[in-house]
């Protein structure tokens, strides 16, 4: 059953745990993908679900209705996620379990498409937080600038600054490591 985002804020602050359920439910596997994105770990992943679910819990009695919750709730999660980072030491990447095993045919066009992967997710890794979420947010969550200025309440010169220099940071790896052409 979908119940409306208004629905689930006065449900849940009316302290209805049904409300809190549905919340859990409609929400998690955003919240999941989010924090994935930023620690390369399930593990990690679910922890962090957990710790946002429970912020969420505790701050929604402040919600102010009339506000989008989607915003909200991505605004919590970013700012866990990076409260998480600034406190683990960055570890390398794991490699992609999900990766298939390549034909002959395309065994070297394969290997050469994981290690860029992988290249382009330690790049992103090294990335100062802000600019690792608006680089995240714009390109694996496909939001706008005016959804990301005002999920992460920075103005949108901001996030197109982060954007320029996330990206120049980025294409300046890859060119280091010989994977982009001039």
């Amino acid at each position: 059953m979908e119940v409306s985002d208004e629905k689930l804020i006065k449900l849940c602050q009316d302290q209805n745990m049904e409300g809190f359920d549905l919340l859990y439910t409609k929400y998690q596997s955003y919240i999941y993908r989010l924090c994935y994105n930023y620690t390369h770990s399930k593990e990690d992943s679910l922890d962090l679900l957990q710790e946002v679910y429970i912020k969420i819990y505790q701050s929604i009695p402040r919600f102010e209705k009339g506000h989008p919750l989607s915003p909200w709730i991505k605004k919590i999660t970013i700012n866990t996620c990076h409260n998480f980072a600034r406190a683990k030491k960055p570890t390398p990447l794991p490699l992609d379990p999900t990766l298939s095993i390549p034909s002959a045919d395309n065994v070297e066009l394969a290997l050469s498409y994981k290690s860029t992967e992988k290249l382009l997710k330690t790049s992103i890794s090294q990335l100062p937080h802000e600019i690792k979420s608006v680089i995240l947010l714009r390109h694996v969550e496909a939001m706008s600038y005016q959804e990301i200025s005002q999920c992460l309440s920075i103005p949108i010169g901001t996030v197109k600054t982060h954007l320029f220099r996330g990206r120049k940071h980025l294409k300046d790896q890859l060119k280091k490591e010989g994977v982009w052409e001039v």
